[in-house]
């Protein structure tokens, strides 16, 4: 009877401490996320709101801290991208983060929100859900972030907006340009969309 009962405890024991590590690193996740907003927030408010050279630098490297862009490239393209060579997925990732930095380095992109509620945290193994409402000054926004661990680092390969995954959406629209022409097509498509606002990259300067 004894020897059940420290069976028992022992299993009780165990389940607590893993439950305490699973909170441990839920919170840790969550102050992450929350950090990587307040710097967003620090720079988007400031007097310039964020439109100087610098300042987008900044903003361009936090998302570039944040994203793993292999990953998403691979959501992106879906069945596609076991067909491509070393090569092309290469060229392809690196296309896909120069316009994703582009685009989250938009300082208008973050200067409407009013308000952050941070819903909560889903951790399963090496993949966890950051939920998060984002409250704008007529209406809200549901922007989840899916993130699995990478060298010990949590980082994003998904993002769903309102129910819509961005990985999702991309391999949509990707999927029909392919159709129509190809992937070489698709690929031209992407250099003319970073290319348009080329004047304005060469223009950010991290001094």
């Amino acid at each position: 009877m004894a020897t059940f009962i420290r069976s028992v405890l022992w299993v009780v024991a165990v389940v607590c401490v893993s439950f305490a590590a699973e909170a441990d690193q839920s919170q840790a996740l969550l102050d992450m996320v929350k950090s990587r907003d307040k710097a967003i927030q620090d720079i988007v408010r400031s007097k310039t709101k964020g439109e100087t050279p610098k300042e987008r630098a900044k903003l361009k490297a936090i998302v570039a801290e944040l994203f793993d862009f292999a990953a998403l490239s691979e959501l992106s393209l879906g069945s596609s991208w076991s067909e491509r060579t070393e090569a092309e997925q290469k060229e392809f990732t690196e296309l896909n983060r120069l316009l994703i930095e582009k685009n989250y380095a938009d300082p208008k992109l973050y200067s409407k929100a009013e308000k952050i509620d941070y819903a909560g945290v889903e951790i399963d193994g090496q993949e966890a859900l950051v939920k998060t409402v984002v409250f704008y000054k007529t209406e809200k926004s549901h922007i989840d972030y899916q993130m699995h661990l990478v060298n010990g680092k949590w980082l994003i390969y998904d993002m769903i907006v309102d129910d819509l995954s961005i990985g999702k959406s991309n391999r949509s629209q990707f999927r029909k340009e392919m159709r129509k022409t190809s992937f070489e097509g698709l690929m031209d498509k992407l250099r003319q969309k970073l290319d348009a606002d080329g004047s304005e990259e060469k223009g950010v300067s991290t001094s």
